[in-house]
């Protein structure tokens, strides 16, 4: 039976789809080749629905306006095998499995899928001319990147990083992935602004 809210992958525009392999070329070593399939479907869907065509069009930063380097593929691939990194170390330290490698570099390569719609050219101009009227923005990026998580039909534990990977995380209790994947990516930010000097500081939200 077809599941109708996953078959919405089917109107993606196939070259989108065709991009991110290539943008993330991570992807291609998540064995499972559903999860690896539904992670690319996210991603292109998420460009669709936003109007971007490939994930290196985002800007590298946090959030509009925070310190940019690269574009956002640096970011995510960096935060990917940061997570993959600090899970090996820790992993041989506690002489047993803590995670599972595939849903590491999901986790990694997904929690940051909202950013196209915080992103969004035409919506940002929309919140900027009147934030009274839907906030600015509408979303962060983890609220939608949570819904295009379902959408796509990942899995639960990808949903949960994508939507509390960032502060809106203290108000749960975090998930082993997700807690793995938010020091990741505090660590990316943090760490590149201290080594490289940046007088604009990341935000600390």
């Amino acid at each position: 039976m077809t599941d109708p809210i996953y078959d919405v992958q089917l109107r993606i525009p196939e070259d989108i789809r065709a991009s991110i392999p290539v943008s993330l070329p991570l992807v291609e070593e998540i064995e499972d080749a559903d999860l690896r399939e539904r992670v690319i479907d996210g991603w292109a869907l998420s460009l669709a629905l936003n109007g971007w065509t490939r994930v290196e069009e985002l800007p590298g930063s946090g959030m509009p306006g925070a310190p940019t380097i690269g574009d956002q593929t640096h970011h995510l691939l960096g935060v990917a095998r940061i997570a993959l990194g600090i899970a090996e170390v820790l992993q041989e330290t506690a002489g047993q499995q803590l995670y599972d490698r595939d849903l590491i570099i999901a986790a990694g390569l997904c929690h940051d899928i909202g950013k196209t719609y915080e992103y969004n050219r035409e919506l940002r101009e929309k919140w900027a001319d009147d934030p009274r009227v839907s906030g600015k923005p509408a979303l962060r990026h983890p609220a939608y990147g949570a819904h295009i998580a379902m959408l796509v039909g990942l899995p639960e534990e990808i949903v949960h990083v994508a939507g509390n990977h960032s502060p809106e995380g203290r108000y749960v209790e975090r998930s082993a992935l997700a807690t793995l994947i938010h020091h990741a990516d505090d660590d990316y930010w943090f760490i590149l602004e201290s080594a490289l000097g940046w007088e604009q500081k990341v935000p600390r939200l």
